[in-house]
């Protein structure tokens, strides 16, 4: 564990738990996962004083909440979802549906298919040890980060990734790939007024650090929607599955695995939507399957 700002702690992982400690308030947002993670937390508390434990999930994603019973039960504490989270920290048929598109099994996911009874959050709820919770749709339909105001630290989930993510896979996680880029803004803004920005995955990033990293997620975004224009262009008629295979192939240093391309299906699915919604595609029936292609190409 170590002091990010003011009150606010990072316990490293992947992803990242920052705990608050204000008096004898507690906030833990993203236990995380893996073996020993609960313990972490616990122990981490400890050192802190201890306190009225309240626990913050970002969103509901297998790797931010795997942790959450197990440090519920060792420090007392509550869990809390946003409200449009709820149903998949809760439910791991509807988790996998938002995530996948469809029903793959706990191998194929990777992960364990933890489920964990929460308190819905309203957008903008204040929090224990002076937290709010500030919506950042788009990775998740519910997704919001937690902001420290007094420490200028804000808990970002996976509304940013660190570079090296975005580099190794290419196509960004996102139920709704243009909602999440204007949740990007919302994290400019913080950056360039001095918040410290802490992501789920990747590095602690602070002053002009922060500003450069949640740009390179804009960036990031953009270059998948010129990609999708470019490949119906270029493609089309073009199917969800074969998008998904050139997007994974092309823009990730990951070589494409099936898991990934489901990954990257989702989020490129949304791009077709905005690209359908700007006039510039539109879909078609083939036999391959539903296809998208220029409009009036």
């Amino acid at each position: 564990m170590r002091r990010v700002k003011g009150s606010v702690y990072l316990v490293p992982g992947s992803p990242n738990t920052l705990i608050a400690s204000k008096g004898d308030e507690l906030v833990i947002v993203d236990p995380g996962i893996g073996v020993g993670r609960a313990d972490s937390i616990a122990e981490a508390t400890a050192k802190l004083g201890g306190g009225r434990a309240t626990i913050v999930l970002t969103h509901g994603h297998t790797d931010h909440l795997a942790a959450a019973p197990s440090a519920a039960e060792a420090l007392g504490a509550t869990v809390y979802a946003p409200r449009l989270c709820l149903g998949i920290v809760e439910d791991t048929t509807l988790r996998r549906l938002l995530v996948y598109g469809g029903l793959i099994s706990e191998k194929l996911a990777s992960m364990p298919m933890v489920a964990v009874r929460a308190e819905a959050l309203e957008p903008g709820a204040r929090l224990p040890a002076g937290a709010r919770l500030l919506p950042l749709p788009g990775h998740t339909p519910g997704h919001s980060g937690v902001v420290f105001e007094e420490d200028m630290v804000v808990a970002a989930g996976d509304a940013v990734l660190g570079e090296k993510v975005l580099a190794r896979f290419g196509v960004p996680f996102a139920a709704d790939l243009p909602g999440w880029r204007r949740s990007l803004e919302k994290l400019l803004e913080l950056a360039e007024a001095g918040y410290v920005i802490v992501p789920g995955h990747g590095p602690v990033a602070r002053d002009k650090r922060a500003k450069a990293m949640v740009e390179a997620n804009m960036a990031a975004a953009d270059r998948v929607v010129d990609y999708v224009k470019q490949a119906v262009a270029d493609h089309g008629p073009l199917t969800l599955d074969k998008l998904a295979y050139l997007a994974t192939r092309d823009l990730g240093a990951a070589e494409p695995t099936p898991r990934q391309m489901l990954l990257n299906r989702t989020a490129l699915a949304s791009v077709l939507k905005l690209l359908e919604e700007e006039g510039y595609a539109e879909p078609v029936a083939t036999e391959q399957g539903p296809a998208w292609k220029r409009r009036n190409a």
